[in-house]
């Protein structure tokens, strides 16, 4: 199969898309830092209300930092845009780092580029080792969709839920 899958690039699948398991992802080589891949999807902000905040014909773009490391997609045109892309990178602590994404806006009419919404910090702590999390960048009017996928650090499987709490009845 030819193509080009967010998630198996060589000898992947035929189209860009996103599977709920791949196989297991190889070890990292030793001396390596461990990396994180983001991919950036597509936002949706129709019910935003585009004249409270004076915006006529809308370009979106996001912007996503983990210390020193920065990402910005390219402009999305409209409201609801699509960006299938992705990054890496490269993490030392993941106990401890975090990401952080923004989200802006721009008018194309006048020129005028405003961050819309705040700033939203995800955790790396609770990553599944090669496995695919959905993160949404929650704004105004709707939100951006993103995976994080940690290549080579967290746990294996999920922690099992106590329901222990569910003894008293």
């Amino acid at each position: 199969r030819g193509g080009a899958c967010l998630y198996r690039p060589v000898g992947g699948c035929a189209r860009p898309h996103f599977h709920r398991k791949h196989p297991p992802l190889p070890p990292p080589t030793s001396g390596t830092m461990s990396e994180l891949r983001i991919a950036i999807t597509a936002c949706n902000i129709k019910k935003l209300d585009t004249k409270f905040y004076g915006i006529e014909r809308c370009r979106c773009w996001v912007t996503v930092t983990m210390g020193e490391q920065t990402y910005t997609t390219k402009i999305g045109m409209g409201l609801d845009p699509t960006w299938e892309e992705e990054t890496t990178f490269k993490v030392t602590d993941p106990a401890t780092e975090k990401v952080e994404a923004v989200f802006f806006v721009k008018c194309e009419k006048s020129g005028v580029e405003q961050q819309l919404g705040d700033k939203q910090t995800y955790p790396l702590l609770k990553l599944l080792k090669g496995k695919q999390t959905y993160k949404g960048l929650v704004v105004p009017g709707g939100k951006a969709d993103m995976m994080f996928t940690a290549m080579d650090f967290g746990d294996e499987e999920a922690a099992e839920e106590d329901d222990a709490f569910m003894d008293f009845l």
